[in-house]
């Protein structure tokens, strides 16, 4: 705002209010008179004795302080230290009639402006204009400065401000937070103070190099940085370095960013595009493996009703056949979560069975104990991954007892209440068939038990686990629309209970009907083979010839679109595999049902997608069976197929 009439003759000028401590008012009249003459609009108030100088001072705002160093009974440094008490920011001009340089000086280092004396006037003008230009100034770098600390608190990182010598100047609210120390504390510190000792030496020649060559830089998005925090905790971090022009010189502000979260989450990025590639990689020998295993298991089938005598070694060879089969969809289902169909199933074969393999398959200093209510409730699930969950239980019971032992399986049918429930993590109240395996050995140490579940962690020791098996458990139960509950005495003993819901659609009768007739009679109706593999339509061609079908082949959709454009196939049955080359199963699909709405199809596949299975419905099939399948399977399939 300018207090000079010439400087803004046409608008309303503001006036300079001025606080005069003078005694002598014709002096306080001659100093109004020599600024008002010189162009200066005033409201000037005088006062003769501290006492009103004190008691003014608080009445402002004021422009500028005109104080006369010797008044009777005061005197110009005590007004001056109150003037800078109270108003800092107000520009104080000393002046007195005799004044030595040295009390001059003094006045200055207390925060006067300009120091005058009365019988020389004449740059009191000038001086009241380079002091309330000073004023202004400084109000403007308060106000800068304001906005600079405010911005510094706003920001949402740690900011740091250090000089050349890597002292820390100014931090932030966050940068308080961030390494766990006050303000207090950090102010002063050299920044080394807040990195660990084997990274100082680098962090000084960073420093160093900053200052020779200052540029806006960021740092640690390549490179390691460490921060250290007042307990003594490490976390990574990354920076930007920004240089600060300042009347000291330059400064550095160093934005600080604990990139801890960002570092997990990369790594746990990293862990799920792992499980991506071997997810990839299985699906892509899935195809191949599927193919070399399929031919085995249904040729057994035959070989069985061929070679009665050899029944054992046949079954044992299909077992193994079998357990290669699961191993590969257990990592499907873990890296994919590729499609499984529910069907309605009796526990008491899969129980039994899984007894079967760990007798024979288990040392002999291992055995098993199976207890089964009779009869058990049906459940709906696919009885692969539900072996596979017996499967890895038992292997782990095994591990736990390497001196051997019992492996106990109990299964019987519970109903759980509201009450009960709530003791089982996710339990909920309804009818289930309740699995238990236990078993006598090390047990879980109490410390380890809420993470069994982790993928990839692991309490057995080096080499001798992935830490996957628990955790596809524990997904296969939940895909299930089951719970899992845990028991473990260190040293002592380890229970895993299942919890299945019960089938209580109905559907149970049907199967224990269909499984007592283990005859299925295509009645001499046409099927049409598709699958790329030589080998399994080979062996597929003769199950279903064994089964009372007509067999076509085709090795692609393209062979077999132009089969069903004979008029003369009669096709009764489509049975594709999804991944061929030329035409795939599901672009053969969408062709066939545009044409043949009514035929019957079954989809063969080792890796069907949820999404895949969906379209499939879309075009009206629902009949799935994962290869490789034995004829039992197919049979079981067709009737569901036929009967819908």
């Amino acid at each position: 705002m300018e207090h000079k009439v010439n400087r803004a003759p046409d608008s309303v000028v503001k006036p300079l209010r001025v606080l005069h401590l003078e005694d002598s008012r014709l002096d306080a009249e001659l100093i109004e008179d020599r600024l008002r003459s010189s162009g200066f609009v005033l409201e000037v108030v005088v006062v003769h004795s501290g006492v009103q100088f004190a008691h003014s001072i608080t009445e402002g705002p004021w422009d500028l302080i005109l104080c006369d160093y010797s008044v009777p009974g005061y005197d110009g440094r005590t007004a001056l230290k109150l003037a800078k008490g109270y108003v800092p920011n107000v520009p104080v001009i000393m002046i007195s009639s005799g004044l030595s340089e040295e009390e001059a000086v003094n006045c200055l280092h207390l925060g006067a402006t300009d120091y005058l004396l009365k019988q020389s006037l004449g740059r009191l003008p000038s001086s009241v204009e380079h002091a309330l230009d000073q004023a202004q100034a400084q109000t403007l770098r308060e106000q800068a400065e304001k906005k600079f600390r405010s911005l510094m608190e706003f920001a949402p990182d740690a900011m740091v401000i250090i000089d050349a010598h890597g002292s820390i100047e100014l931090v932030n609210t966050q940068a308080e937070e961030l390494f766990g120390y006050s303000r207090h504390e950090l102010l002063g510190q050299s920044i080394d103070f807040l990195i660990p000792d084997r990274f100082r030496e680098l962090h000084g020649m960073h420093i160093a190099q900053f200052f020779r060559h200052p540029s806006t830089k960021t740092i640690g998005t390549g490179t390691e940085l460490v921060g250290l925090k007042k307990d003594q905790s490490e976390f990574p971090f990354e920076v930007r370095l920004s240089p600060l022009e300042t009347t000291d010189g330059v400064l550095v502000i160093a934005a600080i960013r604990d990139v801890s979260e960002r570092r997990k989450m990369e790594s746990q990025m990293l862990r799920s595009q792992r499980l991506e590639s071997i997810g990839t990689f299985a699906g892509n020998i899935a195809h191949d493996l599927n193919n070399a295993l399929a031919p085995v298991l249904m040729s057994l089938e035959l070989l069985k009703t061929q070679n009665p005598t050899a029944l054992d070694l046949i079954e044992t060879i299909e077992m193994s056949a079998q357990r290669g089969a699961d191993m590969l969809k257990q990592l499907l289902v873990f890296s994919k979560g590729s499609f499984v169909e529910s069907i309605c199933l009796k526990c008491e074969p899969i129980l039994e069975e899984i007894v079967a393999y760990i007798e024979r398959s288990f040392p002999e200093r291992y055995r098993v104990e199976l207890k089964m209510e009779s009869p058990l409730q049906f459940i709906s699930g696919d009885p692969t991954q539900l072996h596979q969950v017996l499967l890895n239980l038992c292997v782990n019971a095994r591990d736990a007892m390497p001196s051997g032992g019992c492996i106990l399986i109990n299964a019987e049918n519970v109903i759980l209440d509201e009450i009960s429930c709530k003791t089982i993590q996710d339990g909920y109240p309804g009818s289930f068939v309740m699995w238990r395996i236990s078993d006598s050995g090390t047990g879980i140490p109490v410390g380890k038990l809420d993470r069994i579940f982790e993928p990839f962690y692991t309490t057995k020791t080096q080499g001798r686990g992935t830490g996957l098996g628990l955790s596809i458990v524990l997904g296969i139960v939940k895909s299930h629309k089951g719970f899992v509950n845990v028991y473990s005495v260190p040293n002592h003993r380890t229970t895993f209970t299942l919890y299945l819901p019960a089938d209580t659609s109905g559907k149970g009768s049907d199967l224990a009907a269909s499984e007592t007739d283990e005859d299925y009679d295509g009645l001499g109706a046409t099927a049409l083979l598709v699958d790329d593999s030589d080998d399994v339509r080979r062996v597929a061609k003769a199950v279903l010839k064994s089964l009372n079908f007509q067999v076509i082949t085709a090795s692609n959709g393209e062979e077999a679109m132009f089969l069903l454009a004979n008029p003369y196939s009669n096709v009764n049955l489509l049975i594709t595999d999804v991944h061929m080359p030329k035409m795939d199963g599901l672009s053969l699909v969408r062709r066939v049902v545009s044409i043949h709405p009514h035929l019957n199809i079954l989809v063969l596949s080792g890796n069907l997608g949820d999404e895949s299975v969906q379209e499939f419905r879309r075009l009206g099939v629902h009949a799935f069976i994962d290869k490789p399948f034995t004829q039992k399977r197919l049979i079981l399939a067709l009737r569901k197929m036929t009967s819908n």
